[in-house]
């Protein structure tokens, strides 16, 4: 596109000869490379700017003597360095700015705006996608114990774990104190529901410098009939206080889906795939079972998970460490209470 407008400066030019001055025209066109691509190629540009107008013009607009002509064309170069100087300087310091107000400056992730709009686009390439919002569990107790500083660590520990688990499509940002959001593109429901139990599971079993983990909210979104709005956020929000309030869960549910009982697998009948060595004959939840109340059931079923990945937990209850591998597999581990698991209704 630039070098097409040089050209067409340099017909308009010619055609006119010294009659019509295209000192403005060209200036133009060498802002255009100054503020979308760089000083360097608006530099290359300028130079074909002067070449093109010495070509169409020679040096009959300089016709006061070779010092007058050296130093008349010494300030159009002077005068063009300085505006390539101030618009690519301006361009930088734009884009900085536009950076800054929609990130999030301690762990370098979108914020909230910028999630819409990349969710957005990023909707736009597949038939569904997971809405997750994730809050952190044990970070109140990091700033108390450890202070803020710990805190910030643990933060950006954890967020730095996660981009690792996700791909470059996905969608990624925190949104306010311990609290974050997740949009990833999928290519069917049920690849939504395995693909949030898996995450849910790797989250909470990543290596961080403190004991930390996360609940989880999950909406299912059929996007070829809806998009990525507050609406959803509200009802994933909603989610996570139940799968919160389980300690360490995640309650997942399909967008227009009953609210009622919890979340589902999709389809009929249909249950949660087999992993980690945990066998799902139906959609499994954590209940109020173990040695610490409700908090301990999310806790246990986490542990268990994360020993058949042969990690340690980030969160789990010593207990909960003790548990033997052939315990974790097949039906009757489902309903033992001493697992804190059992079938959803």
């Amino acid at each position: 596109m630039t070098a097409a407008a040089v050209v067409i400066a340099g017909l308009a030019d010619c055609a006119t000869g010294n009659a019509l001055w295209f000192g403005p025209m060209y200036l133009l066109i060498v802002c255009m490379p100054a503020w979308t691509l760089g000083w360097r190629e608006a530099a290359l540009t300028s130079a074909a700017c002067v070449a093109v107008s010495l070509g169409a013009n020679g040096l009959e607009a300089y016709p006061l003597g070779h010092t007058a002509i050296a130093w008349n064309i010494a300030m159009r170069i002077l005068a063009v360095t300085i505006i390539i100087v101030l618009m690519s300087g301006t361009r930088r310091s734009y884009d900085r700015e536009w950076h800054r107000a929609r990130s999030d400056p301690l762990t370098g992730l979108v914020n909230e705006q910028a999630f819409y709009d990349n969710a957005g686009a990023a909707a736009r390439h597949r038939a569904w996608g997971i809405l997750a919002y994730v809050d952190l569990d044990g970070f109140k107790q990091i700033n108390d114990r450890h202070g803020h500083a710990a805190g910030d660590e643990a933060l950006q520990a954890f967020a730095s774990g996660v981009r690792d688990l996700i791909r470059s499509s996905d969608v990624f940002a925190r949104i306010g104190g311990d609290e974050f959001l997740l949009f990833l593109p999928v290519d069917s429901e049920a690849e939504g529901y395995r693909l949030a139990k898996t995450l849910h599971l790797q989250m909470n079993c990543m290596q961080t410098p403190f004991a930390l983990g996360c609940s989880i909210g999950a909406l299912v979104l059929n996007l070829s009939e809806t998009g990525v709005d507050k609406a959803h956020i509200g009802v994933a929000d909603r989610l996570m206080y139940e799968a919160k309030n389980e300690g360490g869960a995640i309650w997942i549910r399909t967008a227009g889906a009953s609210e009622v009982g919890g979340w589902r697998a999709p389809g009929s009948g249909q249950g949660l795939p087999r992993q980690s060595g945990l066998s799902a004959v139906g959609p499994v939840r954590a209940v109020g079972c173990g040695p610490n109340g409700a908090s301990g059931c999310g806790e246990w079923l986490i542990a268990a998970e994360c020993l058949h990945l042969g990690r340690k937990p980030a969160l789990c209850q010593p207990q909960a460490l003790l548990l033997r591998r052939d315990e974790l597999g097949g039906r009757e581990g489902l309903d033992n209470p001493g697992l804190c698991l059992r079938r959803s209704a």
